[in-house]
């Protein structure tokens, strides 16, 4: 099987393309810690995906698969059902769209005759550094 890649035309103009040339060169240079990043304004904490949130959603995606396949039902049935596209569909189930919304989370569970639930629990006081250093959790938020 032959993949091919698709590229998309660039539209940014070439400033735009030389700021964030620049912002990268400078990010890979001084490698600043996600904290510092919040704490200089340059980062919107409320805009940041954790890779704890990242795999939260993933779960879930693998859940509503596991369950549209013991139903029987192929990603055309769910498609078909929830009004979604099979393309949608496909990379939800295979972590290409990660960062989904609520309302198609609901549509994809409704379409396999489930509802989708939220809930919460409590997270660790301590959290790993991302270097194997455990720092205390803040209780403050940056601004």
């Amino acid at each position: 099987m032959n993949v091919r890649r698709i590229f998309r035309a660039n539209r940014k103009t070439p400033a735009e393309r030389t700021r964030e040339r620049k912002l990268r060169e400078k990010l890979q240079k001084e490698k600043p810690s996600l904290e510092e990043l919040v704490h200089s304004g340059a980062c919107d904490p409320d805009a940041v995906m954790t890779m704890g949130m990242y795999f939260d959603v993933q779960q879930a995606l693998l859940a509503l698969k596991r369950e549209r396949e013991r139903g029987g039902l192929s990603i055309g049935d769910v498609a078909e059902r929830s009004g979604l596209d099979r393309a949608v569909i496909s990379r939800l189930e295979n972590g290409k769209q990660d960062n989904p919304t609520v309302a198609t989370l609901m549509r994809y569970a409704a379409a396999i005759g489930k509802r989708f639930l939220w809930s919460y629990e409590a997270l660790p006081t301590k959290l790993a550094n991302g270097d194997g250093k455990v720092r205390q959790r803040r209780s403050k938020r940056c601004t």
